[in-house]
């Protein structure tokens, strides 16, 4: 059976010249930890919200986890006051990753699994904007992907080194858009395309 493609995004958005306007996410012995608190709080906590609800995840894998602990929050403020280019850019990779998580979801339902009970744990998150929404149902999908590679793993359907690129990969897609959050809505061109100079180390505040 075919794999999924696991070709990883650019490490870095694609740029314009300035005249133009997965690691293998295994569980600890007793699950993931629970969060007490996510980073960002207070930066969300400012953002006037275009919707105004919570909804609650349940995890079982370490990426999902350290994602909602040190970025959800992050991104969920900066998509919330995104605007021109990065808009366009940050729903770009949406698509783009909603696509990957559908066909990977696909090509894991199909294989045959061991059905085995994995801790998990729930964090409560912020909605602020629809994006935000998104970002949650790619954790979901994530997690599910986890899940159904990791049955499918113990009754050796696919090895540890097919689950491991395909888990790798799904991590690439949700990383990426958390990336385009970085940068200010002025260092995107109006099509949506990174402008030259970002550095992230600099950026980045959270």
């Amino acid at each position: 059976m075919a794999l999924i493609d696991t070709e990883m995004p650019d490490e870095k958005p694609k740029r314009v010249p300035p005249s133009m306007s997965v690691q293998n996410d295994n569980l600890g012995e007793s699950g993931p930890r629970p969060l007490a608190r996510l980073t960002s709080d207070d930066r969300l906590a400012r953002i006037n919200p275009h919707t105004l609800a919570q909804t609650e995840l349940l995890y079982c894998s370490r990426f999902a986890r350290e994602f909602c602990r040190g970025k959800f929050n992050f991104a969920a403020a900066k998509m919330t006051v995104a605007r021109g280019g990065k808009l366009i850019a940050i729903e770009s990779e949406f698509r783009t990753a909603e696509a990957f998580f559908r066909k990977a979801l696909d090509w894991a339902n199909k294989l045959r699994g061991r059905s085995t009970d994995i801790p998990a744990e729930m964090v409560t998150l912020e909605i602020k904007h629809a994006m935000s929404g998104r970002l949650v149902r790619l954790l979901t999908m994530y997690d599910q992907l986890f899940q159904k590679t990791m049955e499918a793993m113990l009754l050796r359907t696919i090895t540890a080194q097919t689950r491991q690129a395909a888990l790798e990969a799904a991590e690439a897609r949700v990383k990426k858009i958390a990336f385009l959050c970085i940068p200010d809505n002025e260092q995107f061109a109006p099509e949506g395309v990174l402008l030259p100079g970002f550095d992230p180390d600099l950026d980045q505040k959270h």
